[in-house]
């Protein structure tokens, strides 16, 4: 599934002294964006650079990297939490404590939702701890005057893709063909040459309200699927016990929390995944199991590849749509509440139908 990665090369700054390359990488909150950005990571990994890899507090994101198979030199990969909430000289003092090459600003965001705050940190932080670095990012994104180097990056390709291409066109070299994404750490991969444990895995959280799919829906959906198709609910705990407390107890429903790394290895044991435009989503992407993501406020096509496991179910039917904002702007969120049990249920049968329930994915 992942072919042999080719080298990336950037613009590196010239060190006579041959020390090894320091970038400073950010900044995330979710884990698709981390994990859409992961092959980027692991390129500059194996050509021995250091990654300083920025991300929101209170995220899971530290897990997620322990979890991505990184290679040899995953030792390389350092994490550093954003001063959100104040604190900005401890996260200065941080920074002084080590030289920075690059600055590379992802642009995982979509234009409208992306932050003026963080290139402005950034740019901040350069001033103070790395005059000589190069802060770099889409000439698109807000306050980019601030960068040393601009590049294009093309917001209607999905988030894998759209990285690397921006990133790679950091180089006067073209950017080489996309790799594929990093794999999980074989632990995981291996869940994935089992018998599936479920017909149908839940996932109904997402980062975000209007990325949510209204609870009495799948009450609906569950009444629509046969009675012989195993389920089962994962996420944190608030939103397993919110489905726990409307779905019929007539059903042989499992209901799972757990580790990260536990709920990815029940993704990898599942036969079909439902999940939200949510990190979920792109767990089942890399793990190539087949899955139905519900969208509302963003168009699949700037989230996900085409050629992949994740089947979006979107239906463009208000004229706000899509809004790519972090919040709804409506009454309710109408994008997401539309989406029907009958639409979502007949998806759903058809992956089930045209997949094996005697062998697990590829």
């Amino acid at each position: 599934m992942y072919s042999e990665k080719p080298p990336m090369v950037t613009k590196a700054i010239p060190d006579s002294s041959m020390k090894r390359r320091v970038i400073v990488y950010g900044a995330f909150k979710g884990m698709g964006d981390l994990l859409s950005a992961a092959p980027v990571i692991e390129s500059e990994l194996r050509q021995g650079a250091e990654i300083k890899l920025l991300v929101f507090p209170k995220t899971p994101l530290p897990k997620i990297t322990e979890l991505l198979d990184f290679g040899t030199n995953r030792d390389n990969l350092r994490l550093f939490e954003l001063p959100i909430s104040g604190g900005l000289r401890p996260f200065l003092r941080q920074m002084k404590n080590f030289r920075a090459d690059l600055i590379w600003i992802s642009p995982h965001a979509s234009r409208e939702a992306s932050s003026w705050k963080i290139p402005l940190l950034l740019w901040i932080t350069k001033r103070l701890c790395w005059p000589q670095a190069k802060l770099a990012g889409a000439a698109d994104e807000s306050f980019s005057a601030l960068f040393d180097v601009k590049v294009s990056a093309d917001r209607r390709l999905p988030l894998g893709l759209r990285e690397w291409q921006a990133y790679g066109l950091l180089s006067s070299l073209a950017p080489p063909a996309f790799p594929g994404f990093t794999p999980f750490i074989e632990t995981i991969r291996a869940q994935r040459k089992l018998a599936p444990a479920y017909d149908l895995l839940i996932a109904p959280g997402a980062n975000a309200k209007n990325r949510l799919w209204p609870t009495s829906h799948y009450v609906s959906l569950v009444e629509i699927l046969p009675p012989s198709y195993r389920i089962a609910v994962v996420g944190v705990p608030s939103d397993v016990e919110q489905l726990r407390s409307v779905l019929p107890k007539s059903r042989s429903i499992e209901f799972l929390c757990g580790t990260l790394e536990q709920a990815s290895s029940c993704i990898a044991r599942a036969r079909s995944l439902l999940s939200m435009d949510s990190g979920a989503m792109h767990f089942a992407n890399v793990l190539n199991v087949p899955a139905i993501a519900l969208f509302g406020k963003a168009d699949p096509t700037t989230i996900i590849p085409a050629d992949g496991s994740v089947l979006p179910v979107y239906e463009r039917k208000f004229p706000c749509q899509p809004c790519e904002q972090a919040t709804c702007s409506q009454p309710e969120v109408y994008c997401m509440n539309s989406l029907s049990p009958e639409t979502v249920g007949s998806a759903i049968l058809k992956l089930l139908q045209s997949t094996k329930p005697e062998l697990a994915a590829r």
